[in-house]
């Protein structure tokens, strides 16, 4: 992992999920609601922040993003 400090307890949970269903985008609705609950009033962009947070902790300099955004549809997780 690049950054030396520990992964937030959401920003484990959104590794956790997105390594657990590799090769599939999903939504952040569908993020916000594995991660914090059908319940949680959190905003559809708090998920860039922690997608962002969890890129600049896993992702080593000249290494590929794990990480794929795909615009307009989501976050998923790829190994090349």
């Amino acid at each position: 992992m690049a950054g030396t400090s520990t992964l937030a307890r959401q920003n484990f949970g959104l590794l956790k999920f997105l390594i657990q269903h590799p090769n599939r985008i999903f939504s952040r609705e569908e993020i916000i609601y594995e991660i914090w609950g059908a319940d949680a009033i959190v905003e559809a962009r708090t998920v860039d922040v922690h997608v962002q947070r969890l890129r600049d902790s896993i992702t080593r300099e000249g290494e590929p993003d794990v990480i794929r955004t795909v615009r307009t549809a989501g976050y998923g997780f790829y190994m090349e």
